[in-house]
């Protein structure tokens, strides 16, 4: 029997990378409306993988589907961030000191690369290998942590906050998040839980650390 192109799983996930890169290049706007039948045809696919994956990005929170209405991309609220700045910033804590034992010095050599990477990438205005290199690196806490619960967590809130469009580009931030990066390193060479615990929760994931880099970028603001 002659095997399809596409399998039901692969076109499922072209479509899922498809829609993620319109919304990550600014195509498909917060509020906007999807139109499915537009995307099927471009895409060449039927509506079983188009519906797959949209309950998928619906589960980790970039659109929402009215039944039998339509499809609409997800903004991201001023109320949105504390929780998901918390949350990313526990679990990827605990996933780090539970897995301290794992660190070798290649991972830490390895480390300490991506984050060289990023700063080059930074100073060349080279936001696509930024990207790609942020991701690596924070994917090997993930990988050593071996929660399978934490990383399904973990994963849509990063993809929601990183590949969320952003209305404003504030350099300090990405600098401060590389300063951040290697005092993280630093503190897993020296095994110190305490400055790990502090600067991953209270700093790199903070909050209120964050919040006003957060408001410049996002455009966002408390509805009171």
């Amino acid at each position: 029997m002659i095997q399809p192109i596409h399998s039901e799983g692969s076109a499922r996930e072209k479509v899922y990378e498809y829609l993620l890169k319109q919304m990550r290049d600014g195509v498909l706007l917060p509020g906007s409306t999807l139109n499915l039948k537009d995307i099927s045809k471009k895409l060449a696919m039927s509506s079983t993988p188009l519906r797959d994956s949209l309950i998928k990005l619906e589960a980790e929170g970039f659109l929402t589907i009215y039944p039998r209405s339509k499809v609409v991309i997800n903004s991201l609220e001023y109320e949105d961030f504390p929780f998901l700045y918390s949350t990313i910033g526990t679990l990827e804590a605990l996933l780090i000191m539970s897995s301290l034992h794992f660190y070798t010095p290649e991972h830490l050599e390895y480390l300490y690369l991506k984050n060289e990477e990023m700063r080059n990438a930074l100073n060349e205005d080279d936001m696509v290998t930024y990207d790609k290199c942020h991701y690596e690196f924070h994917d090997v806490f993930t990988e050593l942590g071996k929660n399978v619960f934490a990383e399904r967590i973990i994963t849509p809130i990063k993809n929601r906050l990183w590949d969320f469009p952003r209305k404003n580009f504030i350099r300090e931030w990405y600098q401060n998040a590389i300063k951040e990066h290697g005092q993280i390193v630093d503190s897993i060479k020296e095994k110190n839980i305490a400055k790990l615990e502090y600067i991953i929760k209270q700093i790199h994931w903070g909050i209120d650390y964050n919040l006003h880099y957060i408001k410049k970028a996002y455009g966002v603001s408390k509805n009171d």
